[in-house]
């Protein structure tokens, strides 16, 4: 059974009772950085834990648009709320299999830093008690996550473009 969380617009990043920003550099540029952010669900296998994800409807893509991704056990529907290609992508989560949160917006930035990028990562969330358990130990946990997903996307983009012709 699907938990439903509240409806937030990108002003809760801001707002959220809880708020964490990680950043990490890529060597990649920005536009192939923010596509491999928003563009195709499915390519988040560069993320720990996930396993599947896709947009409802055709496209294109973009504020409005629903997404549906599993990552570990847990299935999360989501709402995109800004698409500013290619420098942010924020999304909130509209219902979850887990009892994580009573509100959850995520935003992903991009910016350019010669020939890399600079990619932040904002989690905020107004948590219900299961999240609230992991207490202290949010800030790594989190962190880790983020940090092991920059360098496996870093890697997919290496991998891409090391198969595109020259």
């Amino acid at each position: 059974m699907p938990f439903r969380l509240r409806a937030e617009s990108s002003d809760f990043l801001a707002t959220a009772p809880k708020r964490w920003r990680f950043e990490g550099r890529i060597d990649a540029s920005q536009e192939r950085v923010f596509d491999a952010i928003a563009a195709d669900p499915s390519t988040w296998t560069w993320f720990p834990g996930f396993s599947t994800g896709r947009y409802e409807g055709p496209g294109p893509h973009g504020v409005g648009s629903i997404r549906e991704v599993r990552v570990g056990p847990s299935v999360y529907r989501e709402t995109i709320v800004a698409w500013d290609r290619p420098t942010r992508w924020v999304y909130r989560v509209d219902s979850t299999t887990v009892p994580l949160a009573h509100a959850l917006v995520e935003e992903w930035t991009v910016e350019p830093s010669g020939s890399r990028s600079i990619v932040g990562w904002t989690f905020a969330i107004d948590p219900r008690l299961m999240f609230r358990a992991i207490g202290p130990a949010a800030n790594a946990v989190l962190g880790g996550v983020f940090r092991k997903a920059m360098r496996n996307l870093e890697a997919e983009l290496r991998e891409r473009a090391s198969r595109e012709p020259a």
